[in-house]
């Protein structure tokens, strides 16, 4: 775990929520041993609060760009209702391919629809208006999926962009002038900030997590 992400008040809060369910368990435990880059996986804190948000929400159809292991994925499905729909999209084919063998595996009656491909390029063949998005994907593609998402969210819908601290960097000013990923997630940030008939707020969980509630 990135020592940014896990401080003491991190690890409290941890163990003062809701576990982990074995099925997290499981997927945390298969990422760290078969993939590359298993600190992509998103958190355990992280985790509860999409699964919290899902439940208050009650979204009818929830988008996910970035699947990776789908240990988020699982989150967003604990508390989704029934006739609900969710669409999953992965970049990586390898990836993708891992990850729809392993969740064979383990839960072969879930509700995923995956998709595999660039989400620019499979967001226009969905025919989707999600009221609830999560995006943990290419970050310099984040201001491209909130134009694209944003008008087909429904009212009162939700999206959510992971790393948008971007390990604390978006603060430091030395990144900030000199590093371009730095430079491009602040400039996201600041234009999130700007949206109409829209509450944004940065959370401070892990690496930050943006959350946009379509107001109109």
């Amino acid at each position: 775990m990135h020592p940014d992400w896990q401080d003491e008040i991190h690890v409290y809060c941890e163990n003062v929520s809701a576990a982990e369910t074995p099925f997290l368990q499981a997927i945390n435990e298969f990422t760290w041993k078969k993939m590359i880059n298993p600190r992509m996986l998103s958190g355990h804190l992280q985790g509860r609060l999409l699964s919290s948000l899902v439940a208050m929400k009650q979204p009818q159809c929830v988008l996910e760009i970035g699947t990776f292991t789908g240990y988020a994925t699982a989150c967003l499905l604990e508390h989704l209702p029934p006739n609900s729909t969710i669409h999953s999209i992965e970049a990586d084919a390898e990836t993708a391919y891992k990850t729809q063998e392993f969740w064979r595996n383990q839960q072969p009656n879930h509700k995923v629809q995956w998709h595999v491909g660039d989400a620019l390029t499979v967001l226009p063949t969905l025919n989707v208006n999600p009221d609830f998005i999560f995006v943990d994907a290419d970050k310099h593609n984040y201001k491209s999926y909130l134009d694209y998402c944003y008008p087909r969210l429904n009212k009162g819908g939700v999206m959510l962009f992971d790393n948008t601290l971007w390990s604390k960097r978006v603060i430091h000013a030395h990144d900030l002038a000199t590093d371009r990923d730095t430079q491009n997630m602040h400039t996201f940030n600041l234009y999130a900030k700007q949206i109409e008939n829209a509450m944004v707020t940065l959370i401070p969980i892990r690496d930050g997590i943006t959350l946009i509630t379509k107001l109109v």
